[in-house]
């Protein structure tokens, strides 16, 4: 995996109409594959998706909140106060 963006710093919540929503991601060209999903947490809801693209743009679209995804598996604590 070489980048990663689940949009959790720019989530989307409650009842919404129809908006455009992006990611913005560096691809090298050597890349075997794009994946992308969706993902509904809470007690219930719907996710409608339209008109859904995966497009190649230039220079000037910079990266939307893209987060470093590291070489190897790293262990992260975090402290807890329970």
């Amino acid at each position: 995996m070489v980048a990663f963006d689940n949009t959790q710093n720019r989530s989307i919540k409650g009842t919404r109409g129809w908006q455009k929503y992006a990611v913005v991601l560096d691809v090298p060209q050597d890349a075997t594959g794009i994946f992308f999903g969706v993902l509904l947490t809470g007690s219930g809801g719907e996710i409608w998706i339209r008109d859904a693209k995966i497009e190649v743009v230039g220079p000037e679209a910079l990266p939307i909140g893209a987060q470093a995804v590291p070489d190897e598996p790293t262990n992260q604590h975090r402290d807890l106060a329970i």
